[in-house]
């Protein structure tokens, strides 16, 4: 049987974000799709009072993915942290610069770290970043690693702009509209973290624990690509709080999680709808989850190391706080991890 694991020795001792150049509200977004709204007679108003998503930051269209992570990672290496001491790479976006080679390597190449680093791709849908930061705990805790960068970036103008033009074909539906729906609310960013040794930087967030499940039977709920995706966001909801609920009772029976035990709620984060569906299924305060999505929407991967900058930058997370960072994707997956800052 599978093991949850525990760290004893890996911190978060390094991070940074970037955000997309352009701000595009919700508002504006619904006057490009204006014919087809109002030949489908939909409400006015509809995406930001259905999501709580009142803008979201795009980059230009023809940046490849990469380039949020790069610029996140050159942002934390512009911190201090020496990038010599890099020996391992996860570049866990959804999107990828080409299907080969690996996003990894071009990031690699772009941060001009060397050949001995092993780099590469690592994708679980919105969780690829959380995965990533286990499996680099992982390695360090072994003693088979001693620095690992995990990078996402995410460009959601491409898919945005082929869902807006199929939206607004003239054979578009009321059902076109809503499986495409959940398109409309993604936003662009990248994000960067360094997992190394606790010892070395005691003052460093230390990871504590993690705990993972799936339902692999309702990979049929988001499916998409360059050109387009289809949800169903309704079952994709139901299904994926219900994943979480298990997965957060998996932690509180291995590590005694409760409601109260994280004084910070840092999440991937799709809408509020969603969002605010995620804590009273799991019993959450509200007001400990950190908000991004109405002004960032959904940044996929990129959204949980966006959210823990942002919060840092916000002076949330203090000395003694506990964090946990939570996701559902699409598959369905679910991971948590706990963080504590010493």
């Amino acid at each position: 049987m599978r093991q949850e694991p525990r760290f004893t020795r890996s911190a978060v001792v390094a991070w940074a974000r970037d955000e997309g150049l352009d701000n595009l509200s919700s508002s504006v977004l619904e006057e490009a799709l204006g014919p087809t709204i109002e030949r489908l007679r939909l409400p006015r108003g509809l995406l930001s009072s259905m999501t709580g998503i009142n803008r979201r930051q795009l980059y230009p269209s023809d940046w490849p993915p990469s380039r949020g992570g790069i610029r996140a990672a050159e942002r934390l290496f512009s911190k201090g942290l020496d990038r010599s001491m890099v020996d391992s790479l996860y570049s866990t976006s959804v999107g990828r610069d080409f299907l080969e080679p690996s996003t990894a390597s071009i990031i690699q190449s772009s941060l001009g770290l060397g050949p001995e680093v092993k780099s590469l791709d690592l994708g679980s849908a919105c969780l690829g970043f959380i995965d990533g930061l286990e499996l680099a705990a992982l390695k360090i805790e072994a003693g088979l690693s001693e620095y690992a960068l995990v990078v996402a970036g995410e460009n959601s103008r491409p898919l945005l702009e082929n869902t807006i033009s199929s939206l607004l074909a003239p054979e578009a539906t009321v059902k076109d509209f809503f499986d495409n729906f959940a398109s409309l609310t993604l936003g662009s960013g990248g994000a960067a973290m360094v997992v190394g040794p606790s010892e070395r930087h005691p003052a460093a967030p230390r990871l504590v624990s993690a705990a993972s499940l799936s339902d692999a039977s309702n990979n049929h709920l988001c499916r998409g690509d360059f050109r387009g995706m289809v949800t169903d966001s309704t079952g994709l909801l139901e299904a994926g709080v219900g994943l979480a609920k298990a997965t957060f009772d998996r932690g509180a029976g291995l590590f005694g999680w409760t409601p109260g035990t994280f004084d910070l709620i840092v999440c991937h984060q799709v809408s509020e709808v969603n969002t605010r569906r995620f804590c009273q299924t799991l019993g959450l305060d509200p007001a400990r989850l950190v908000e991004t999505f109405p002004d960032y929407g959904n940044m996929g991967p990129v959204a949980v190391p966006f959210t823990f900058d942002l919060a840092w930058e916000k002076g949330l997370i203090r000395k003694g706080r506990r964090l946990g960072l939570m996701g559902i994707g699409s598959g369905l997956c679910c991971s948590m991890m706990e963080v504590l800052v010493p």
